[in-house]
């Protein structure tokens, strides 16, 4: 009786009613569609790229040496695809307390990975968001220029593409609070200010922006090299390593700052057809290790 219900409903909507089958479905759709950012099938393909980069040891070793990106990675894939794995290859394995300034690991394919499971971690966001339940996870919602923390309390921090968003209008995407429709494109240092104070002496500080042309969507912006020289000053010390990743029509690739200073934001909210490139979003991005010295 429930084949037969379950294939009545599958007549009725055109779809399946298995929803493992009508992720398959969508994401088989994207595949062959010629994988258009943002189109049906996209999530659910993406998701799954991610899940299977953060568990490849050898992406990760890839990244860690800095090693050149094999040709096609992350074809069609928003940042992230590039992001995480430069992150999750430079966190050291253990315990130790972890800031995640922007709520951007707080999914459990990334929770779950060994080099995180057994770390204390604070989550930050503006709003409330879905809880993962675990007894090393604790939340705070609330703005990251003005932390309730105490000074010196986390050996790292992770921050992957935030910086852009603070003072600016997060109503359209991450809050309905009206106290947050700003236009203070350069309070990201206030928030910078407060991630050196939390972050424990000899800590580090792993952070990543859109990079290339100057530009301000009003909910985000984008950092040139002048912009990410600010960051510097405003964190008050000289990264320990910055690297550069870059969209072109075959996916991402290792650059360096020059070869990304052209490089223009994908904005998905306001483009009236896909980027001819397949950009999902930044073309480029730059990634800061940051190291907090005693005293």
């Amino acid at each position: 009786m429930r084949r037969r219900l379950a294939a009545w409903l599958a007549g009725r909507t055109g779809h399946p009613a298995d929803p493992a089958e009508e992720r398959e479905r969508l994401i088989r759709g994207y595949v062959e569609g010629g994988r258009v950012a943002w189109s049906a099938g996209y999530k659910p393909y993406r998701a799954d790229l991610l899940r299977r980069v953060v568990r490849d040891e050898a992406v990760l070793k890839m990244f860690r040496r800095g090693d050149p990106l094999p040709p096609g990675f992350g074809r069609g894939i928003d940042e992230r695809v590039v992001e995480y794995p430069w992150v999750l290859s430079r966190l050291e394995a253990g315990a130790g307390a972890l800031f995640d300034a922007g709520s951007t690991l707080n999914f459990p394919y990334l929770l779950d990975l060994p080099v995180l499971a057994h770390k204390a971690i604070v989550i930050q966001t503006l709003a409330p968001e879905h809880i993962e339940a675990r007894p090393n996870v604790s939340y705070l919602f609330g703005d990251l220029r003005d932390l309730i923390l105490r000074d010196d309390l986390f050996g790292t921090i992770v921050c992957i593409s935030t910086l852009e968003h603070i003072g600016l209008d997060n109503t359209r995407l991450y809050t309905a609070d009206e106290r947050f429709r700003e236009a203070s494109a350069g309070d990201y240092r206030r928030a910078l200010n407060e991630l050196r104070r939390v972050l424990a002496p000899g800590g580090r500080l792993l952070l990543t922006v859109p990079f290339g042309r100057a530009e301000s969507l009003g909910w985000m912006q984008q950092f040139d090299a002048a912009g990410v020289a600010s960051i510097v000053k405003a964190f008050g010390a000289q990264p320990v390593a910055v690297t550069y990743f870059r969209y072109v029509d075959d996916g991402w690739l290792r650059s360096d700052a020059a070869a990304c200073a052209d490089a223009g934001y994908f904005d998905v909210h306001t483009a009236a057809a896909p980027a001819p490139d397949g950009a999902a979003a930044a073309r480029a991005v730059a990634c800061l290790e940051f190291r907090k010295l005693p005293g």
